[in-house]
């Protein structure tokens, strides 16, 4: 779990439990703890766990992403869906790049431990750049912070995946 280090949850305003960071909405303000400021400032971007999976929460659908579910998702509702119940983690520093594999979003894995790890990785796993590509680079992947780098995991097949979102 990688929580955002926020205090309170935006949608249920519960504190001392994981925050994460989520851009979106919320969509009925009369089930948020407090339906007045959901009404007033309905876009949020610090939730609990259970405040994402609730269904009562949208992300700000972009581009990137809807390209994504068209061209790779076997069901683009169900991946659609999905979608809502992501925190925005990897951290995204120039577009929002999810893989998808065998037509479903891959889990996130998190980031490589150490430098060391993050030179071996094109070696085991497949690269994704809004889609699959073929690793090409002639230095090793050495990111200035290791956060740059995101892992993938297919549910289905169990295909490894990683970006790279340098700066």
């Amino acid at each position: 779990m990688y929580p955002c280090g926020g205090t309170e949850c935006h949608h249920c305003e519960r504190q001392n439990v994981p925050i994460f960071t989520y851009f979106g909405h919320i969509v009925d303000a009369k089930l948020a703890k407090n339906p007045q400021l959901a009404e007033d400032e309905p876009d949020i971007d610090e939730l609990c766990a259970d405040c994402i999976l609730s269904g009562n929460v949208r992300k700000h659908l972009i581009d990137e992403i809807t390209a994504t579910i068209n061209r790779f998702a076997y069901d683009k509702t169900a991946a659609t869906e999905a979608y809502h119940r992501f925190p925005d983690i990897p951290l995204f520093m120039q577009y929002r790049d999810w893989p998808i594999c065998c037509g479903d979003w891959c889990e996130f894995m998190g980031c490589p431990s150490a430098y060391e790890e993050s030179k071996r990785i094109p070696n085991i796993h497949a690269y994704w750049e809004r889609g699959p590509v073929a690793w090409k680079s002639e230095f090793d992947l050495m990111p200035e912070s290791l956060r740059e780098v995101s892992l993938f995991r297919c549910q289905e097949c169990w295909r490894m995946w990683f970006t790279w979102q340098f700066t």
